[in-house]
């Protein structure tokens, strides 16, 4: 299993609309702006949360996205696969080896299989909803630093990191 970038934008744009229902609709732009993300490349992931009827695009002087369905109701599983276009545990990792991968002939699979169950089932159970709320905010031009691992950026002045960020 991977969670792709396109998943994760998914998300955070998804996460964003929670946040600011007041301000719906709002647009592609915005939300790229908001939260450091590609925008063209966000249009592109709305055609497909539009095609999933996660969201609508509003035309007119207030243009932009609104839910569809309830933010309440899209699993963080529903995203994932709509935006992958496939299930996230369909396959074994180990899917070059021989054995053809069953419960029965094979013990790493028999593991994996009990491992994505779990991870299937808690992303099932939480919503993009819940999500927004128990996730704190920040732009992803800021979160490759902390994905750099500790000491990436060691001598360098944090408000330069930031200024940089934006």
């Amino acid at each position: 299993m991977k969670v792709t970038r396109s998943s994760v934008y998914a998300l955070h744009a998804l996460m964003y609309m929670v946040r600011h229902s007041t301000q719906l609709p709002a647009t592609a732009a915005t939300i790229a702006r908001a939260e450091g993300m590609p925008s063209d490349y966000l249009v592109k992931i709305f055609q497909q949360l539009v095609k999933a009827r996660f969201v609508r695009a509003v035309r007119g002087k207030k243009r932009g996205y609104v839910f569809v369905k309830s933010p309440e109701e899209i699993s963080l599983l529903e995203l994932f696969e709509a935006i992958a276009g496939h299930s996230l545990f369909d396959d074994c990792f180990l899917r070059h080896c021989e054995c053809g991968g069953t419960v029965e002939n094979c013990r790493i699979f028999s593991v994996w299989s009990q491992a994505t169950r779990q991870i299937r089932e808690l992303l099932a159970q939480t919503s993009v909803a819940a999500a927004a709320w128990s996730h704190p905010e920040h732009r992803f031009l800021s979160l490759s630093e902390s994905l750099t691992g500790p000491g990436a950026n060691e001598g360098t002045d944090p408000a330069e990191s930031q200024i940089a960020a934006l």
